[in-house]
C-alpha cells in the first residue's frame, strides 16, 4: 500500500499522510498519542498551513499555537507539502520551515495526499496504460496516450475549478474528516479562506458531521475574484451564490476587521447580525526575537516587508524616496529603501530605480522578516487608494506596530488601516498618492534619525489586545458560544 512519506522538516508535528482520491493511491495512518481529555477538539480546515510560506498560513498557525491555552485542542486538515521551488515569485511553493516551530508537538496535522492536486497526471497515466495495448500496432504508445490525456484533464481541471483548484480536494477531505471524527470526536469545525474552496470543503464537512461550523474570512470573497474566468457575469453570479450558501450554513462567520463584518451584515440583512464577529489579525511578540535593545544602523534603513501585486504598487513610494535623495545630498550615502518579500512584477522597477539607494532584500521567512522589521529604522505600510481598499487591514499593519519601530503609512486615510494607526506617536500617516508629501515626510524622518530622535518603543508596548494570543482567545470564545456545555449541534 503506497504511502506519502513525511518530510523530515515536519518532524516537530505528529503529522499523518491521508488517503488520496486518485484510484490506486492510498495512504495509511499511524497511531496518534491521545489528546488531553480536558480539552475540546476542533477540526481546522486550512490549505494555507506551515511549512507553506503564505501570509494566510500565519493567522492559522497562531490560532493553532494558542488555542490549547483556552480549552480547545486543534486537529488540522490541510493539503500536501508542495515541492520546493527556487522561483521567488511562486509563493504557493515556497516553504518556511521556521514556521513549524509555532505548532505544538502534540497537535495532529493531517495532510491530504499529493494525488488530490495532481489527478490529471495520474488519470492520464492510468487511462493511457489501458488504451495503449489496444493501439500499440498503430504506434500509439502508453506515453503518447498519457501525454495527450493529461493535458486534456488539466484543461478540464482549469475550466471547472470553482472557486479555485482546491475544490478538487473536497471528496478526499470529507472522507478524511469523517475518519478523524471517529477518532477525535470533534465538537466544532473551523475553515478559513482564501482560498475560498476551504469554505466549500468546510460546508461539505459540516453536512457530513453535523457539527457547529465557524467560517473565517481573511479576505472578502465577492470583491476578491482571483481567477479572471470567474470575473464575468456568470462567474460573478456563481461567486455570489457560493458566498451566500456559506454564510447561511455557517454557525458563525468571522471577519478580520469591522468593515468586512459590516459589509456582510448589510449584504445579508435576513441573517442574524449576531452571527457575524470580528477577530482581527495581530502580532506575536515572540516573532521579533529575544533581543531587548537594538543597535543604530550605519544607514537610515527604511524597509517595506510584504507582497506587491496589481494595484499595490511601490511606484509612488520609490518616486518619493528618489525625490528625497535628489534633494538631500547627505541621504545619498546614509539612507536606503529596502524591499523584502514577494514583489511580483515590480522587481525590475526596484532593481533599476533612479537612486542606487533603493534595493531588493529578497525573500525571507516570517520570523526573519519580523526580526528585520525590528532592526529597521522605519517600516512602510502600503495600501492602494482604490475602491474597496479602505476595508483592508493587512497583517503587516499589526506586525509593524508590534515591532515598536516608526511607521510610514501610505494608506487610504478613510480606511480601517488608518483608523488602526491613527494617534500613535511612531506613525506617520499619508495619502498614498501624495508623492511630495511622502518625500518630505521621509526627509523629516531622516533628519530625526540623524538627531537620534526617532521614536522607539518596546516590542508590543500597550498593544496586548492586538496580539495573536488575544485574537485566539476571541476565537475560543466564539467556539464556546457555538457549542455550549460541550453538546454537539447534532445532539441538541
Amino acid at each position: 500500500m503506497a504511502t506519502q512519506p513525511l518530510d523530515r522538516s515536519l518532524r516537530t508535528l505528529t503529522s499523518l499522510p491521508s488517503a488520496a482520491s486518485t484510484p490506486g493511491r492510498r495512504a495509511h495512518h499511524d497511531q496518534i498519542k491521545p489528546l488531553d481529555g480536558d480539552l475540546r477538539r476542533v477540526l481546522i480546515i486550512a490549505s494555507r498551513f506551515p511549512p507553506l510560506a503564505s501570509v494566510g498560513a500565519i493567522r492559522i498557525r497562531k490560532f493553532v499555537k494558542y488555542l490549547g491555552d483556552f480549552g480547545w485542542e486543534p486537529v488540522v486538515l490541510t493539503g500536501p507539502v508542495p515541492s520546493v521551488t527556487e522561483a521567488t515569485e511562486d509563493a504557493r511553493r515556497l516553504l518556511d520551515n521556521e514556521g513549524l516551530s509555532d505548532v505544538p508537538e502534540h497537535v495532529a496535522v493531517h495532510r491530504l495526499h499529493e494525488g488530490v492536486d495532481e489527478w490529471p497526471a495520474a488519470w492520464g497515466d492510468r487511462w493511457g496504460g489501458r488504451f495503449a495495448p489496444l493501439t500499440r500496432y498503430v504506434g500509439w504508445s502508453h506515453e503518447r496516450w498519457r501525454d495527450g490525456l493529461t493535458w486534456r484533464f488539466e484543461r478540464v481541471q482549469q475550466r471547472l475549478s470553482f472557486p479555485d483548484r482546491g475544490v478538487w480536494r473536497t471528496m478526499a477531505a470529507v472522507r478524511l474528516a469523517k475518519a478523524l471524527h471517529r477518532q477525535h470526536r470533534f465538537e466544532a469545525i473551523f475553515s478559513t479562506g482564501m482560498p475560498f474552496s476551504d469554505h466549500l470543503i468546510g460546508m461539505a464537512v459540516r453536512r457530513a458531521l453535523k457539527l457547529p461550523w465557524v467560517a473565517d474570512f481573511r479576505d472578502p470573497w465577492v470583491e476578491y475574484i482571483h481567477w479572471q474566468q470567474w470575473g464575468g457575469r456568470w462567474g460573478s453570479m456563481a461567486t455570489h451564490q457560493a458566498e451566500r450558501a456559506v454564510l447561511r450554513k455557517a454557525t458563525r462567520v468571522i471577519s478580520v476587521n469591522e468593515h468586512m463584518t459590516a459589509r456582510f451584515q448589510i449584504r445579508y440583512p435576513n441573517l442574524d447580525k449576531l452571527k457575524f464577529s470580528t477577530v482581527e489579525n495581530g502580532f506575536d511578540p515572540s516573532d521579533y526575537g529575544t533581543a531587548t535593545e537594538r543597535r543604530r544602523n550605519a544607514k537610515f534603513t527604511m524597509q517595506y516587508a510584504g507582497s506587491l501585486y496589481g494595484a499595490r504598487s511601490p511606484e509612488n513610494l520609490i518616486k518619493a524616496f528618489e525625490r528625497f535623495c535628489s534633494r538631500c545630498e547627505r541621504a545619498r550615502g546614509e539612507a536606503e529603501l529596502v524591499f523584502v518579500g514577494r514583489v511580483g512584477p515590480f522587481l525590475d522597477r526596484i532593481c533599476n530605480a533612479g537612486s542606487k539607494n533603493v534595493r531588493y532584500g529578497g525573500m525571507l521567512g516570517h520570523g526573519a522578516t519580523c526580526r528585520a522589521m525590528r532592526r529597521a529604522d522605519a517600516n512602510v505600510v502600503l495600501l492602494p487608494k482604490v475602491a474597496g481598499s479602505e476595508k483592508d487591514t493587512t497583517a503587516k499593519v499589526y506586525e509593524c506596530l508590534g515591532s515598536g519601530r516608526p511607521i510610514l503609512a501610505a494608506v487610504p486615510l478613510n480606511g480601517s488601516a488608518a483608523d488602526l494607526l491613527a494617534d500613535r506617536p511612531q506613525v506617520f500617516l499619508h495619502d498614498p498618492e501624495d508623492i511630495d508629501g511622502l518625500s518630505h515626510t521621509i526627509e523629516c524622518m531622516f533628519k530625526r534619525w540623524i538627531d537620534n530622535d526617532l521614536p522607539d518603543v518596546p516590542v508590543g508596548a500597550d498593544l496586548h489586545d492586538r496580539t495573536r494570543r488575544a485574537a485566539t482567545e476571541k476565537l475560543a470564545d466564539i467556539l464556546n458560544q457555538c457549542c455550549p456545555c460541550g453538546i454537539p449541534e447534532a445532539a441538541r
